[in-house]
């Protein structure tokens, strides 16, 4: 090959060279540059702009050490300079600017170039993006950093161990490699690098030989809690292994978790204690006998500890006797029964008597008993036990006591549980007998308000709201006890509105702690009437002395209060009609005098008028105003005078007179009778005396006209005095019966007619009483009242106690009452199921002011209604102008008249 071939063939190889070179250099390198001899830029680089950013101007010359990063800048310029000086190739990791601002690590390499001298003609340089590797660097130094201060600072116990295999590949042991500093610390263990976990625990238990296998074998970390018996400790554990499957190290992180397990073993026997607690009161709860009580207390208790015998302890007032009611027993004989106390002691009853709990792991072994009492015990079955004492009030009240009939260590929480248990079985126990009390004295209570007349009742002291009422309340009130509960208003409604705020002070007295005692009125809804309620209010103290009750007592004295102003009437009208009886009894002594021949015929003549008088009392106090038979008067009078009962004929009808006819006409008989005794038809024996009498219609009124005839009578001469029987049958009959009366003495005997009206008034003789005084309510009185009966009235009424009140009066004057109605939608709903006739209407119902709409709805169905109103009647819109208006306040009288004229 000619020279000329072999130059082209060696430019075309030289440039494929540097072509292949050039493109190695561009998928290595990030920018490619040269600089002359002596280090500096003279020549552009496009991969140097495009890698730091920098324009053509800032990369010339020494511009290039304006992108490194400051910190760097110096390490950069002194590698750069020293090695031109050196002559040796560069090779520097610094920090350069990136195009966002941001700076990246950068690996620069730089070879001086030479020419067939061996001078130095330039330098040719790159640079190597090496951030990604120096940020990983950094986070792995960090990270080593922070895992190796984590290694040493954290709570946990760190080690790092190499597992020993056995011939199947498991592991049997292991060698700890290396401890962190708090490993001793927290786990109590001490420095125990490079030595077996067999050497140094060599009653390891086999989970954490099979918790090691399967994390080195597996490679899952395994998380566990365990307890080093040896060390009293327990350990949270997590290992795990290191590296692939051929690493033979596993890491290991031990957390002391003693306190933890230690405050759960105790939060566990706590919740056990409570439930146990809770699932005994609850079985006592209901249980009313206190010896039931103690059997359940004492089985729940042995079942719960396993125990042989369970027994609880009554210790009497003496302090000696101790009484077991119930005990549990299991496989050991009961011990019920009254026993010396000094029989239970464990250690003599010092320790009880303190509120000391006694007690003994082993009877056989325990050197504070001796043979005797060892026997003692093994005949009861007894090896071991405890007794828990109740001290009440400086006393000691029980015992609650459990044996076992083997040996046994009695833990600090056998001996709490059982105190708690005791605690509560005499809770419960005494809880049982004061409800037992309580109940027998409620009972007593019960009877005797049952039995008592007067009415019982009990008040909250605050509210005033009443809490209990006994039967009586419904004799006394005309209501069911369990209406007047609750509101006092409802109990305040029975009270008429006269007597109502006088009422209620008196309770406001009892709530000050004052016993008073008052009377008010109330109108029973049974029957409408009115009553006098005699009321001792006092009050009722807690323990602490506070009033949180009133008590009461409800007398009805009605009939006392009528009975004292009757008495007064009696002894007015007695005190009348004994000056009348004395009157008449002085008038017939004055009047028999002038007709009496001497002192015996004056005193047989008033005798017999005497008699007379007495007759007529007797007769009219027969039957109080029943008056008596005109023939029975006659008859009594002429018969006591008569020879024989042929002597006179009576004719006429039976005919009742009046009181006072028979009070004056007895007396004329009288008169006549003796009269024809001493001088007439029947003075001898031949004369006859006929009475004859016949009724008749005069002036629109009976009258009675009688015939007095003798006939036979011996001669005489005429009289000319006017005697007391002339004065008394001409005089009197006419005066005081509003007759006439005639009497004629002639030959044949004296003749006599009486005409009168045959209803007369009263005599004075008469003993009924006067009708007695009835009680009346005030403005709720409705006594004259018109009649409404058979109108059912509507009630319209927000005030309690207005509309209660007015519900009384209407029903008072025989109206059936709807409602009463306390707003517009009680009416509407009412209305919807009721057809009232009438009805009273509230202006201002809920206090919103005037409201027309159920009025309007009334007149709309054309029921006539009055308004009870306080406004003035310019409120009341010209449709309802014709409307009753009444102003309140008003008597209830008004409301009734309003409502009959509608």
């Amino acid at each position: 090959m000619d020279q000329t071939a072999e130059i082209a063939d060696l430019k075309r190889r030289l440039i494929e060279s540097e072509t292949r070179h050039r493109l190695l250099i561009g998928e290595w390198a990030q920018a490619e540059w040269e600089t002359d001899a002596d280090g500096v830029v003279v020549a552009d680089s496009p991969s140097w702009r495009a890698y730091t950013g920098q324009t053509v101007d800032a990369w010339l010359g020494k511009g290039w050490l304006d992108a490194i990063h400051p910190d760097d800048r110096a390490f950069a310029e002194r590698q750069w300079w020293e090695a031109i000086a050196a002559r040796r190739i560069v090779d520097a990791e610094f920090r350069l600017r990136a195009p966002d601002g941001g700076w990246r690590w950068t690996n620069v390499r730089a070879v001086p170039l030479r020419d067939a001298q061996g001078n130095i003609e330039k330098w040719a340089g790159l640079n190597i993006d090496i951030d990604a590797r120096k940020r990983a660097e950094l986070a792995l130094r960090r990270s080593e950093g922070r895992l190796r201060a984590l290694f040493e600072s954290i709570d946990e116990g760190y080690s790092e161990m190499q597992v020993i295999l056995d011939g199947e590949g498991r592991v049997v042991d292991w060698l700890h490699l290396a401890l962190n500093g708090n490993f001793s610390r927290v786990t109590g263990i001490p420095d125990i690098t490079g030595r077996h976990a067999s050497e140094v625990f060599p009653n390891l238990e086999g989970e954490w030989f099979r918790r090691m296998d399967l994390a080195y074998r597996t490679g899952e970390p395994q998380r566990f809690e365990t307890e080093l018996a040896e060390l009293g400790r327990w350990f949270d554990n997590y290992i795990t292994r290191l590296g692939g499957e051929d690493d033979d190290r596993v890491l290991g992180v031990f957390g002391d978790i003693t306190e933890r397990k230690l405050a759960e073993r105790t939060l566990r026997e706590s919740e056990e204690r409570q439930a146990f607690l809770l699932a005994l009161s609850d079985a006592m709860r209901p249980i009313r006998n206190p010896v039931a009580i103690q059997h359940t207390a004492t089985r729940m208790l042995g079942e719960h500890l396993g125990a042989s015998r369970v027994f609880y302890v009554t210790v009497e007032d003496d302090g000696d006797t101790a009484d077991i009611l119930a005990d549990y027993t299991n496989g050991v004989p009961s011990r019920v029964g009254r026993y010396s106390l000094a029989t239970f002691s464990l250690h003599g009853l010092g320790e009880w008597r303190a509120g000391r709990t006694a007690s003994t792991s082993d009877v056989d072994t325990d050197p504070r008993y001796s043979e005797a009492a060892r026997k003692s015990y093994a005949s009861v079955s007894t090896r071991a036990g405890f007794g828990v004492p109740l001290i009440k009030d400086g006393r000691l009240v029980a015992i609650l006591g459990v044996n076992q009939s083997t040996p046994r260590h009695w833990s600090e929480q056998d001996l709490t549980l059982t105190a708690e248990v005791a605690e509560r079985t005499w809770a419960a126990v005494e809880r049982a007998r004061a409800e037992a009390a309580l109940q027998e004295s409620e009972e007593r209570f019960a009877q005797f308000a049952a039995s008592s007349a007067d009415a019982l009742w009990i008040r909250d002291a605050a509210t005033l709201a009443m809490e209990y009422a006994s039967p009586a309340i419904e004799t006394i009130y005309g209501v069911p006890p369990k209406t007047i509960l609750g509101d006092v208003r409802q109990w305040a409604a029975l009270i008429v509105p006269d007597d109502r705020d006088s009422a209620f002070r008196q309770l406001e007295r009892a709530q000050r702690g004052e016993t008073v005692v008052h009377e008010f009125r109330i109108q029973r809804p049974s029957d409408g009437r009115f009553r006098w309620i005699s009321n001792t209010d006092f009050p009722l103290h807690d323990a602490e002395g506070r009033i949180q009750r009133i008590g009461g007592i409800a007398h009805d004295v009605t009939e006392a209060k009528l009975a004292i102003g009757h008495s007064a009437v009696l002894l007015a009208e007695l005190q009348h009609r004994v000056r009348n009886i004395m009157g008449m009894i002085r008038s017939m002594a004055n009047r028999t005098a002038p007709g009496a021949s001497d002192v015996a015929d004056y005193r047989a003549l008033l005798e017999g008028r005497l008699l007379a008088l007495a007759r007529v009392q007797a007769l009219l106090t027969r039957e109080a105003n029943a008056g008596g038979s005109l023939k029975d008067i006659i008859e009594s009078e002429v018969a006591a005078q008569a020879h024989q009962g042929g002597q006179y004929a009576l004719i006429g009808p039976d005919v009742t007179l009046a009181p006072k006819a028979v009070e004056v006409l007895t007396l004329a008989f009288h008169e006549l009778s003796t009269n024809a005794l001493k001088y007439g038809a029947l003075s001898v024996p031949e004369g006859r005396l006929t009475v004859s009498w016949t009724s008749s219609e005069k002036r629109g009124k009976p009258w009675l006209a009688l015939d007095w005839i003798e006939e036979g009578a011996p001669l005489r001469e005429p009289s000319t005095r006017r005697g007391f029987g002339s004065e008394l049958i001409e005089g009197r009959i006419p005066y005081e019966l509003g007759g006439q009366g005639k009497i004629t003495i002639c030959a044949e005997g004296a003749r006599c007619h009486l005409e009168f009206p045959s209803q007369g008034g009263e005599s004075i003789l008469e003993t009924d009483a006067p009708q007695p005084t009835a009680v009346f309510g005030g403005t709720l009185d409705m006594a004259g009242a018109p009649d409404l009966t058979g109108r059912r009235v509507l009630v319209v009424e927000d005030d309690y106690y207005m509309a209660s009140d007015t519900a009384a009066a209407l029903r008072g004057a025989g109206a059936a009452v709807l409602g009463p109605c306390p707003n517009e939608k009680a009416t509407r709903e009412l209305l919807e199921d009721e057809a009232p006739t009438h009805a009273v209407l509230d202006l201002n119902l809920g206090g919103e002011g005037p409201r027309f709409e159920i009025a309007n709805l009334l007149k709309a169905r054309g029921v006539p209604f009055v308004f009870l109103t306080g406004y003035d009647p310019d409120v009341i819109p010209p449709n309802l102008a014709d409307v009753v208006r009444l102003q309140k306040p008003l008597p209830f009288r008004d409301v009734i008249e309003a409502v009959g004229q509608l």
